[in-house]
């Protein structure tokens, strides 16, 4: 027998809460844009889809219109369960989940029963919810943000090699300290050479290749 279908609203407009939303839609659920705050009573579950740094104003906006029993769940990875403290008095099941990955969500909740919640609404999504205390959710969002990042600069450092050769290319995972200064010495790109350098520093410090980071932090420091 299938789960009961919910009326779920959304309230904000990140990319991880708009992710939630999607995916619950795609589960069956009825999704209501919450574009008047009264709106927020009409619905069994609310996703605040609103960045750590705004999420207590908006906590503190829909207060007054979530009732006992309602859902409520925030999408900061940055943000603890703790900022939803005023919805919990006010009898709400409140959980706090982010992506992390593919179909692997960091969860926060304050109890069992919105611990089970966030398992089964990710469930009928193929995602899985991993269990992660608010200071962990912090140190979490720092790093995703950081990988991210980096994936997105290796991705298209990789095409600009496969242009240059013609065909799809894998580098070789070899570093050689003086091919990464000799690398250098051709870039011509302001921001280009910038950010190389601030690789280089940062792979000589967590790989311990000191010949690397003190060229690179030379050379910043012309």
């Amino acid at each position: 027998m299938p789960a009961p279908r919910m009326r779920i609203g959304i309230f904000g407009d990140s990319a991880a809460g708009q992710e939630l939303a999607a995916g619950l839609a795609a589960a069956g659920h009825a999704l209501v844009r919450i574009d008047a705050l009264t709106d927020c009573a009409e619905v069994d579950a609310l996703i605040l889809a609103i960045h750590a740094t705004q999420l207590p104003r908006a906590v503190e906006a829909v207060e007054t219109y979530i009732a006992n029993g309602q859902i409520v769940i925030h999408t900061a990875l940055a943000a603890g369960v703790q900022v939803l403290d005023p919805l919990e008095t006010r009898g709400a099941v409140v959980v706090a989940a982010a992506p992390v990955s593919v179909n692997r969500w960091a969860v926060t909740t304050l109890d069992e029963l919105g611990e089970t919640i966030a398992g089964l609404l990710l469930g009928e999504m193929g995602a899985t919810a991993i269990a992660k205390t608010d200071a962990e959710r912090a140190t979490l969002a720092s790093r995703v943000a950081y990988a991210k990042m980096l994936a997105r600069l290796t991705a298209d450092a990789r095409r600009e090699v496969e242009l240059l050769m013609d065909e799809e290319t894998q580098p070789g995972a070899d570093i050689d300290p003086a091919e990464v200064i000799d690398g250098y010495r051709y870039i011509h790109e302001p921001g280009l050479r910038r950010s190389y350098l601030e690789v280089a520093r940062r792979f000589g410090e967590v790989e311990e290749a000191e010949d690397i980071e003190m060229w690179a932090l030379q050379e910043e420091n012309r």
